[in-house]
Order: structure tokens, then sequence, then C-alpha cells
């Protein structure tokens, strides 16, 4: 599996979590929040050991995974924005005052199950998805068509 570990998080307080190994992605992940100097937006990146924690903070939210370093950037920060708008989507202004780990419980099954997309299905990756659609396109000669150029 290429994404281990996802947090939702406001601040420092953790709202939602799932880890799909044994890691130590959880303990990691409150270092990291703690780190991240104030509340402006970002997108960054964290290497730890073969492991990269990808995080993306907008409006207050942060959005964090752990994820082997062979999957990249471009497919876990997909996964992190899917997540963002997912769990704003679903908690609205209830983000801005839940005590730690209140949307667990529901939230984690999300997590969990888009974890397993990004990590296993080729469709997740829309530049890739992309690029085979485009592969399949086939060019058919059109003998009574000319082309003409043009010097300008």
């Amino acid at each position: 599996m290429a994404i281990l570990y996802a947090l939702v998080a406001r601040g420092s307080v953790a709202l939602a979590e799932h880890s799909g190994a044994s890691t130590n992605g959880s303990t990691i992940a409150r270092q990291i929040l703690e780190k991240i100097p104030g509340n402006s937006d970002t997108n960054v990146s964290f290497s730890q050991d073969r492991y990269i924690f990808h995080v993306k903070r907008t409006d207050g939210l942060t959005v964090l995974c752990m994820a082997e370093d062979s999957i990249g950037r471009r497919i876990p920060f997909a996964f992190l924005e899917d997540i963002h708008q997912k769990f704003v989507t679903s908690y609205g202004r209830a983000i801005h005052s839940a005590p730690a780990y209140a949307m667990n419980d529901e939230f984690s099954r999300v997590l969990s199950q888009q974890m397993d997309y990004y990590s296993n299905d080729p469709n997740a990756d829309r530049l890739n998805r992309l690029k085979g659609e485009m592969s399949q396109v086939r060019v058919f000669p059109f003998p009574f068509l000319s082309y003409v150029c043009y010097a300008v």
C-alpha cells in the first residue's frame, strides 16, 4: 500500500485519523503538526526514512498523509485535496469547534477507503490515466485531404 497513514486536524487537534499499517505515522504526524508555523495555507512534504509526509493546510484545516517515497507527490496531494473536500463537505462549521477525534468513528472509514483507492486504483492518477487514453487514440490518414502550409 502506497499511502499508509492519514490524519485530519484543526491546528494540533486531531479530528480523524486512520492507519493502514503498523507504523509510527501518528507520532511523527503530531510532531509535524507542532512544527508547521501559523495558520497560513501551505502544501509541504517532509522526509522520514523511506516515507514522505505530505501536508495540505487550508483555512486552518490540516490534512496529512504518510506515503512510501516511491509514490511521488502527485498522488498523495490529489488524495489530500480529495480528503479535504470530503471532510469540509461532511462537517462544515462543526470543524471549527469539534473536540479531538470527534469525527474519527465516521470519517476514519472514508480515510481507509480513499487510501485504498489512491494506493491501488490506476484511475486515481488522472495524469497517467489521460496519458493512457491518449496512447489509445489512433490517427488515420485521410488521402483526400491535402496539407497546405503557409509561411507567415
